[in-house]
């Protein structure tokens, strides 16, 4: 049956199909069509390979999106899933197929990584109920504790999307459920960055949702939108939680990362990184635009030089074409993955620090560099063998 929603919805629809065919391009202006010019997204496209020549694939996880060092520990954290299963649902990645999805696969991974040892464990989860998809994932230190650590899980429940967050104490093989955080804010989330031990911002990269598939189709298939992803600002701390919108909107918010005052999005469509200024009510001031070349994807800083490490798609995001290849990527299908340091010293100015042709990790999603210990950890979103360490000489970084 269809919903109210979609009924009410249904001359207009009707209304931009028929100028789709036959007035594409003022219709496209008049409802908030990006205008991305191929170029600025494929700057890096040619490179050469670049500090990948020692890199180790882990294949104790799979499909590791994001990872977030713990630099006093030496201990990188891992948000990791089932490749198979994505290819079902995910809803990021519009797969909506649940029944699709093996029951025991919606149950899937933290890991953590020990730089010094190179050990990897997983992390057993207690508390948490139902479902866990992750996607992206953040740590928040307490200064007053130094070995406990809340992990922020941006989690793809069949319910609808949740932040949960878990408690940690760093040494232990084990994370404790605080809080499993809903609002309607929360919609479509993909990267979260903590500003508390309860706050948090999280990036909802799409406008539909999975309820709405035949919509969120014609988001994906005639975008990209300039309306269609934003930033919110989620306040856990009181029994009453609370998400408002502190952003204007973009066409692909997707990772984000607090460094001080200010937050940082990536953008995955147009190719920019924006900085925002923190104002003391987690309202956003815009204070730059970056132009990196390249659809942006996970954030990170290099805390030697406060500079910041993206994640980039130097041939452009065709995630849907990746996503029936999952057996083979990293091997017979390969993606290739970049990263840019953004020299705060020289404005953002963005500049290669590694490049890989697939055959470390394909669709490479985050990189993270540890320069104490002279490594870069690299993850993809739907690879078998779900991230990778590699030795950087000191020069690097």
């Amino acid at each position: 049956m269809s919903s109210p929603k979609t009924n009410s919805l249904f001359p207009l629809i009707l209304v931009a199909v028929l100028a789709i065919l036959y007035r594409p391009r003022p219709f496209y202006n008049a409802v908030g069509k990006a205008q991305i010019d191929r170029a600025s997204i494929t700057r890096w496209t040619n490179s050469s390979a670049l500090n990948n020549e020692r890199c180790v694939v882990h294949r104790e996880a799979d499909a590791c999106e994001d990872v977030k060092i713990h630099f006093a520990s030496s201990t990188a954290f891992l948000a990791c899933g089932d490749p198979e299963g994505r290819t079902h649902w995910y809803p990021s990645s519009a797969r909506y197929d649940a029944a699709g999805r093996k029951e025991e696969s919606f149950r899937e991974h933290l890991f953590k990584y020990d730089i010094k040892r190179k050990e990897t464990t997983e992390l057993k989860i207690v508390g948490l109920e139902g479902d866990l998809i992750t996607h992206g994932i953040d740590i928040y230190t307490f200064p007053n504790e130094p070995t406990k650590i809340h992990i922020f899980a941006v989690n793809h429940a069949r319910g609808g999307d949740s932040i949960s967050i878990f408690s940690h104490v760093l040494g232990s093989d084990s994370v404790v459920l605080v809080k499993d955080v809903k609002h309607p804010g929360i919609y479509n989330a993909n990267g979260v960055a903590a500003s508390g031990p309860l706050d948090f911002f999280i990036t909802n990269d799409h406008y539909f949702t999975a309820k709405e598939a035949f919509l969120r189709k014609l988001e994906d298939d005639y975008g990209s939108w300039t309306w269609t992803s934003n930033v919110q600002y989620c306040d856990a701390t009181g029994t009453i939680v609370t998400c408002r919108q502190v952003s204007d909107t973009f066409p692909g918010a997707n990772g984000l990362l607090i460094a001080g005052d200010e937050l940082y999005v990536g953008d995955c469509r147009s190719g920019v990184a924006r900085v925002f200024e923190i104002q003391p009510d987690r309202s956003l001031i815009n204070t730059a635009t970056i132009q990196l070349g390249a659809a942006a994807d996970n954030i990170n800083i290099i805390p030697t030089t406060r500079d910041l490490l993206v994640t980039v798609f130097p041939r452009g995001e065709r995630r849907s074409g990746y996503i029936h290849h999952v057996h083979e990527l990293g091997k017979g299908f390969k993606v290739p993955g970049a990263a840019l340091r953004l020299d705060r010293s020289e404005g953002f100015k963005p500049e290669l620090v590694y490049y890989d042709d697939g055959s470390v990790i394909s669709y490479m999603t985050v990189a993270a560099i540890d320069p104490y210990n002279n490594v870069l950890i690299n993850g993809g979103v739907f690879q078998y063998g779900g991230f990778a360490v590699c030795d950087l000489t000191k020069d690097v970084v």
